[in-house]
Protein backbone atom coordinates (compact mmCIF):
# COMPACT_ATOMS: atom_id res chain seq x y z
CA UNK A 1 0.00 0.00 0.00
CA UNK A 2 1.46 3.34 -1.04
CA UNK A 3 0.45 6.52 0.72
CA UNK A 4 0.52 10.20 -0.22
CA UNK A 5 1.43 12.75 2.45
CA UNK A 6 -0.73 15.78 3.13
CA UNK A 7 2.08 18.08 2.04
CA UNK A 8 2.45 16.28 -1.29
CA UNK A 9 -1.31 16.27 -1.81
CA UNK A 10 -1.32 20.04 -1.30
CA UNK A 11 1.39 20.44 -3.96
CA UNK A 12 -0.77 18.45 -6.38
CA UNK A 13 -3.74 20.65 -5.44
CA UNK A 14 -1.76 23.76 -6.32
CA UNK A 15 -0.67 22.29 -9.66
CA UNK A 16 -4.28 21.25 -10.40
CA UNK A 17 -5.51 24.71 -9.40
CA UNK A 18 -3.26 26.45 -11.94
CA UNK A 19 -4.04 23.94 -14.70
CA UNK A 20 -7.82 23.90 -14.16
CA UNK A 21 -7.90 27.68 -13.73
CA UNK A 22 -6.40 28.05 -17.21
CA UNK A 23 -8.77 25.39 -18.56
CA UNK A 24 -11.73 27.39 -17.19
CA UNK A 25 -10.62 30.33 -19.34
CA UNK A 26 -10.62 28.02 -22.37
CA UNK A 27 -14.08 26.68 -21.47
CA UNK A 28 -15.36 30.24 -21.07
CA UNK A 29 -14.14 31.14 -24.56
CA UNK A 30 -15.65 28.10 -26.29
CA UNK A 31 -18.99 28.35 -24.45
CA UNK A 32 -19.06 32.16 -24.61
CA UNK A 33 -20.19 32.24 -20.98
CA UNK A 34 -18.38 33.49 -17.88
CA UNK A 35 -16.79 30.44 -16.30
CA UNK A 36 -15.24 30.35 -12.84
CA UNK A 37 -13.47 27.67 -10.85
CA UNK A 38 -12.71 28.20 -7.16
CA UNK A 39 -9.69 27.19 -5.10
CA UNK A 40 -9.78 23.40 -4.76
CA UNK A 41 -10.41 21.08 -1.86
CA UNK A 42 -7.73 18.35 -1.83
CA UNK A 43 -8.32 14.88 -0.36
CA UNK A 44 -6.35 11.64 -0.37
CA UNK A 45 -8.70 8.70 -0.97
CA UNK A 46 -8.79 5.05 -1.84
CA UNK A 47 -10.12 4.11 -5.29
CA UNK A 48 -13.48 2.84 -4.03
CA UNK A 49 -14.13 6.18 -2.32
CA UNK A 50 -13.18 8.19 -5.41
CA UNK A 51 -14.97 6.47 -8.30
CA UNK A 52 -18.49 5.81 -6.99
CA UNK A 53 -20.54 8.37 -8.95
CA UNK A 54 -23.68 7.21 -10.79
CA UNK A 55 -24.81 10.72 -11.70
CA UNK A 56 -21.47 11.68 -13.23
CA UNK A 57 -19.37 11.04 -16.27
CA UNK A 58 -15.71 10.05 -16.12
CA UNK A 59 -13.34 11.66 -18.60
CA UNK A 60 -10.08 9.77 -19.12
CA UNK A 61 -7.14 12.07 -19.86
CA UNK A 62 -4.21 9.96 -21.08
CA UNK A 63 -0.79 11.61 -21.05
CA UNK A 64 1.20 10.81 -24.20
CA UNK A 65 4.25 12.97 -23.51
CA UNK A 66 5.94 14.42 -20.43
CA UNK A 67 3.99 12.33 -17.91
CA UNK A 68 3.34 8.60 -18.08
CA UNK A 69 -0.18 7.59 -17.11
CA UNK A 70 -3.72 8.86 -16.86
CA UNK A 71 -5.82 11.10 -14.71
CA UNK A 72 -9.60 11.42 -14.65
CA UNK A 73 -11.93 14.39 -14.71
CA UNK A 74 -15.35 13.76 -13.16
CA UNK A 75 -18.32 15.91 -14.16
CA UNK A 76 -22.01 15.75 -13.28
CA UNK A 77 -24.15 14.44 -16.16
CA UNK A 78 -26.40 17.54 -16.04
CA UNK A 79 -23.38 19.84 -16.33
CA UNK A 80 -21.99 17.80 -19.23
CA UNK A 81 -25.35 18.08 -21.03
CA UNK A 82 -25.40 21.86 -20.54
CA UNK A 83 -21.87 22.10 -21.96
CA UNK A 84 -22.86 19.90 -24.92
CA UNK A 85 -25.99 21.97 -25.57
CA UNK A 86 -23.95 25.17 -25.63
CA UNK A 87 -21.35 23.53 -27.89
CA UNK A 88 -24.16 22.64 -30.32
CA UNK A 89 -25.54 26.19 -30.45
CA UNK A 90 -28.24 25.92 -27.78
CA UNK A 91 -28.70 28.27 -24.83
CA UNK A 92 -28.11 25.59 -22.18
CA UNK A 93 -31.33 26.30 -20.32
CA UNK A 94 -33.33 23.11 -20.98
CA UNK A 95 -31.40 19.88 -21.24
CA UNK A 96 -34.09 17.61 -19.76
CA UNK A 97 -34.80 15.97 -23.13
CA UNK A 98 -31.11 15.39 -23.90
CA UNK A 99 -29.29 12.12 -23.41
CA UNK A 100 -25.70 10.98 -23.68
CA UNK A 101 -26.03 9.90 -27.32
CA UNK A 102 -23.24 9.94 -29.90
CA UNK A 103 -23.72 13.59 -30.90
CA UNK A 104 -23.83 14.77 -27.28
CA UNK A 105 -20.78 12.69 -26.33
CA UNK A 106 -18.93 14.12 -29.34
CA UNK A 107 -19.71 17.70 -28.25
CA UNK A 108 -18.66 17.01 -24.64
CA UNK A 109 -15.49 15.30 -25.88
CA UNK A 110 -14.55 18.31 -27.98
CA UNK A 111 -15.04 20.69 -25.04
CA UNK A 112 -13.00 18.40 -22.79
CA UNK A 113 -10.32 18.03 -25.48
CA UNK A 114 -9.85 21.79 -25.63
CA UNK A 115 -9.86 22.10 -21.83
CA UNK A 116 -7.41 19.23 -21.45
CA UNK A 117 -5.15 20.70 -24.12
CA UNK A 118 -4.90 23.81 -21.95
CA UNK A 119 -4.22 21.61 -18.90
CA UNK A 120 -1.35 19.92 -20.78
CA UNK A 121 0.10 23.28 -21.84
CA UNK A 122 -0.10 24.54 -18.25
CA UNK A 123 1.46 21.33 -16.93
CA UNK A 124 4.31 21.65 -19.45
CA UNK A 125 4.99 25.19 -18.23
CA UNK A 126 4.85 24.22 -14.55
CA UNK A 127 7.04 21.15 -14.94
CA UNK A 128 9.33 22.72 -17.53
CA UNK A 129 8.97 19.67 -19.76
CA UNK A 130 6.95 19.15 -22.97
CA UNK A 131 3.63 17.57 -22.01
CA UNK A 132 0.84 16.30 -24.23
CA UNK A 133 -2.39 14.31 -23.93
CA UNK A 134 -4.39 11.94 -26.08
CA UNK A 135 -8.04 12.55 -27.00
CA UNK A 136 -10.22 12.29 -23.87
CA UNK A 137 -12.55 9.28 -23.56
CA UNK A 138 -15.87 9.40 -21.69
CA UNK A 139 -17.64 6.84 -19.50
CA UNK A 140 -21.14 7.24 -18.13
CA UNK A 141 -23.39 4.94 -16.13
CA UNK A 142 -24.85 3.45 -19.33
CA UNK A 143 -21.95 3.89 -21.72
CA UNK A 144 -18.44 2.57 -21.27
CA UNK A 145 -15.68 3.56 -23.71
CA UNK A 146 -12.67 2.71 -21.53
CA UNK A 147 -11.67 0.53 -18.62
CA UNK A 148 -10.61 2.35 -15.46
CA UNK A 149 -6.80 2.39 -15.64
CA UNK A 150 -5.07 -0.14 -13.40
CA UNK A 151 -3.16 2.68 -11.69
CA UNK A 152 -6.50 3.98 -10.37
CA UNK A 153 -7.68 0.53 -9.22
CA UNK A 154 -4.74 -1.07 -7.48
CA UNK A 155 -5.46 -0.08 -3.88
CA UNK A 156 -2.97 2.77 -3.68
CA UNK A 157 -3.92 6.31 -2.80
CA UNK A 158 -5.61 8.70 -5.22
CA UNK A 159 -5.48 12.47 -4.87
CA UNK A 160 -8.98 13.89 -5.40
CA UNK A 161 -9.12 17.60 -6.20
CA UNK A 162 -12.62 19.15 -6.05
CA UNK A 163 -13.35 22.51 -7.67
CA UNK A 164 -16.56 24.52 -7.52
CA UNK A 165 -17.54 25.20 -11.13
CA UNK A 166 -19.90 27.91 -12.36
CA UNK A 167 -20.84 28.65 -15.97
CA UNK A 168 -22.96 31.79 -16.18
CA UNK A 169 -26.31 31.11 -14.54
CA UNK A 170 -26.45 27.61 -16.01
CA UNK A 171 -24.04 25.56 -13.90
CA UNK A 172 -23.27 25.85 -10.20
CA UNK A 173 -21.69 22.53 -9.39
CA UNK A 174 -18.36 20.82 -8.94
CA UNK A 175 -15.63 19.36 -11.10
CA UNK A 176 -13.35 16.63 -9.78
CA UNK A 177 -9.87 15.67 -10.86
CA UNK A 178 -8.41 12.32 -9.80
CA UNK A 179 -4.65 11.77 -9.81
CA UNK A 180 -3.22 8.26 -9.30
CA UNK A 181 -0.09 7.90 -7.19
CA UNK A 182 2.03 7.27 -10.32
CA UNK A 183 1.19 10.72 -11.75
CA UNK A 184 1.58 12.34 -8.32
CA UNK A 185 5.12 10.94 -8.00
CA UNK A 186 6.08 12.19 -11.48
CA UNK A 187 4.76 15.71 -10.78
CA UNK A 188 6.50 15.86 -7.42
CA UNK A 189 9.77 14.67 -8.99
CA UNK A 190 9.55 17.39 -11.63
CA UNK A 191 8.66 20.00 -9.01
CA UNK A 192 11.77 19.24 -6.93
Amino acid sequence: MQNISRENADIIGEVANICIGNAATTLSMILQKPTNITTPIVEVLKKEDALDHDDRILIKVPYTKGLDGTNLLVLRVHDALVIANLMMGGDGTDVSAMSLDDITISAISEAMNQMCGTIATSMASLLNTPTDIGFPLINSKDRKTFDIPEELCNGTDIVKVTFKLTVGELIDSDLLQLYPISIVKQILKQED
